[in-house]
C-alpha cells in the first residue's frame, strides 16, 4: 500500500509517500480502512527526533475509518462499522492500520468521519486529566492553559460538561472561541504578568490545574495556589515543584473512555474544532502548520480519495 513514510528524523520535509507493507492484524486485533487521521503535537515531535522504534515508521497515532471483513466479529463490530481509536504512537498516516479492540470505539453519530480522526488522542487525554487526576466535579474551579489548541479545547468542554467554573488562557483572538466553549474568564497569556491576573480572578490562585501546553508550566505554576494539584500531559521540567504538586501524565488509549464520551458527541455538549483538513499526501504541510504555533483545534489528514473529493482536497 501506499502510505506516508519516515526514512529519516528531521524536519516536515521527511514526510514521503511510498510503499509499506499492508498490515496484518493479530491476536485482539482490528483491520480498518482508513479514512481519515489526526495530526498532533506528538507526531511533529516524534518525526522531528523523539521516535525511538525502526526506521521508516508510518507516523500517526489517531485514526477514523471502516471495520474491514469479519475482523472486528469478536468485538460485535461488523464489516463496514464506523470506528475511531487511538492504537498506538504511529500508523495511522495509511489507507490500513490494525488496533486492539479495546482501543477503539464506534464513532458517534453526532461526529463526522473526518472530525472524529481527530478526536481520540487529546479528548482521551483532556478527560484522564480531569477527571483520574484533577477529579473536577461540579462547582470546582480550575485553571486550563493553552485552552484554545487541540487539547486544550477539549478540556475546556469536558469541564464545562462536569460542572466546573472554568479559568482558561489563550491569545487575545481566542477569548471569544473559548467563551462560546464554556469558560467564565479567559486571560490573555501572551500578556506580562498574565499568571497574577489569574490569581485575582480565583481569590489567590487556582487549586486545580490543567497545563496543556510545554509553554504555559512556568505561568501554569505562578497562578496556581500554594499546594495545588497541576495536571501536565507534557514532557518539560516542571518549575516550582516546591509549591504545587505536579502531576505529569500521558494520556492513554481507551475505546471504553470513547463510548462513555459519545452521548457528550451527540447531545452538542462536545464538538471538535477542527482548523485545517490536508489531503495524506500534504502530510508535510501539515507538520508545518503545526509547527507555527497557536493553531486553534485540531488539525486532519484525509486518507480516502473519495472522500477528499467530495471536501475538494
Amino acid at each position: 500500500m501506499q502510505a506516508i513514510t519516515v526514512n529519516r528524523l528531521g524536519g516536515p520535509e521527511v514526510l514521503q509517500a511510498g510503499e509499506a507493507e499492508l498490515p496484518i492484524p493479530g491476536r485482539g486485533e482490528i483491520l480498518i480502512r482508513v479514512l481519515a487521521a489526526g495530526v498532533g503535537p506528538w507526531d511533529v515531535r516524534l518525526r522531528s527526533g523523539a521516535w525511538r522504534g525502526q526506521l521508516p515508521y508510518i507516523p500517526g497515532a489517531e485514526f477514523a475509518g471502516l471495520v474491514v471483513g469479519d475482523t472486528g466479529a469478536d468485538a460485535g463490530l461488523e464489516d463496514g462499522a464506523p470506528v475511531y481509536g487511538y492504537p498506538g504512537l504511529a500508523g495511522c498516516y495509511a489507507p490500513f492500520v490494525t488496533c486492539q479492540a479495546e482501543r477503539l470505539a464506534p464513532i458517534p453519530a453526532g461526529l463526522s468521519v473526518t472530525d472524529a480522526a481527530a478526536v481520540p488522542v487529546d479528548a482521551l487525554t483532556a478527560n484522564q486529566g480531569l477527571t483520574d487526576i484533577l477529579a473536577v466535579s461540579a462547582g470546582d474551579e480550575v485553571l486550563i492553559t493553552g485552552a484554545a489548541g487541540g487539547l486544550g479545547h477539549f478540556a475546556v468542554q469536558i469541564a464545562h460538561v462536569l460542572g466546573a467554573a472554568i479559568v482558561a488562557t489563550g491569545h487575545a483572538r481566542d477569548h471569544e472561541f473559548l467563551h462560546k466553549l464554556g469558560a467564565a474568564a479567559v486571560v490573555d497569556h501572551t500578556a506580562p504578568g498574565w499568571p497574577d491576573r489569574v490569581r485575582e480572578i480565583t481569590g489567590g490562585g487556582a487549586d486545580r490545574v490543567l497545563a496543556c501546553t510545554g509553554a504555559s508550566l512556568a505561568g501554569a505554576a505562578t497562578a496556581a495556589r500554594d499546594g495545588a494539584t497541576v495536571a501536565a500531559p507534557v514532557r518539560r521540567e516542571l518549575p516550582g515543584a516546591d509549591r504545587v504538586r505536579w502531576r505529569p501524565y500521558h494520556g492513554q488509549p481507551s475505546g471504553s473512555r470513547l463510548i462513555r464520551m459519545a452521548p457528550w458527541f451527540d447531545d452538542g455538549a462536545l464538538s471538535v474544532h477542527v482548523a485545517a483538513r490536508y489531503y495524506w499526501q500534504e502530510a508535510e504541510s501539515a507538520h508545518r502548520l503545526l509547527e507555527r504555533g497557536h493553531t486553534r483545534g485540531e488539525v486532519t489528514l484525509v486518507v480516502d480519495e473519495d472522500l477528499a473529493a467530495t471536501l475538494e482536497l
